[in-house]
């Protein structure tokens, strides 16, 4: 599973709660189902490393685990995880969410920071492999996901006042 894959969850959730038939509808509840338990899998693919930090993606050996290819062992600041985790705590209320969030965030402050700034890492499972070196999404959605799911008292309302852009950025939603 590709961590790009992992938006996903958010807009499963999002699907979930403007469905037309309503949140009791069955589509409704099985979307919101899948939600959380594809973005639970995006938790799980930073949690089974040794750096707490998700590979580009996992291959699923057909048992119980799912293992890191040697050509996808490298992490590189994405959001798709973090977006997840804002989308499920801001529309469930599931404190779980911040947690994954705030483990996700420590382990980028521990092995991805650098002199000037954070960089990608060459292989998840080796904490001194960081590059110097940052993507331009990392501040502009990996962070701003995260300040978000940490901050309770933001005006963003993504189900009834705001959309966000590929980039992250909230845009006002126009009411005729």
């Amino acid at each position: 599973m590709d961590h790009l894959a992992c938006f996903m969850g958010g807009t499963l959730a999002l699907g979930a709660y403007t469905d037309p038939k309503g949140m009791d509808s069955d589509r409704a509840r099985r979307d919101l189902r899948t939600a959380r338990a594809l973005t639970y899998t995006c938790y799980q693919m930073y949690a089974r490393t040794n750096t707490g930090i998700a590979p580009e993606f996992t291959d699923f050996d057909g048992k119980d685990d799912m293992q890191v290819p040697g050509n996808a062992k490298f992490y590189i600041l994405r959001p798709e995880a973090v977006e997840a985790f804002y989308y499920l705590n801001k529309l469930t209320g599931d404190p779980i969410c911040r947690e994954w969030g705030w483990e996700v965030f420590q382990s980028i402050e521990k092995y991805c920071k650098t002199q000037y700034g954070y960089g990608p890492l060459k292989d998840v499972n080796n904490p001194h492999s960081v590059e110097d070196r940052m993507e331009s999404f990392f501040m502009a959605e990996t962070l701003k996901y995260l300040y978000l799911l940490f901050d309770p008292d933001s005006e963003i309302d993504p189900l009834n006042k705001h959309v966000f852009n590929t980039e992250a950025h909230p845009v006002s939603i126009f009411k005729d």
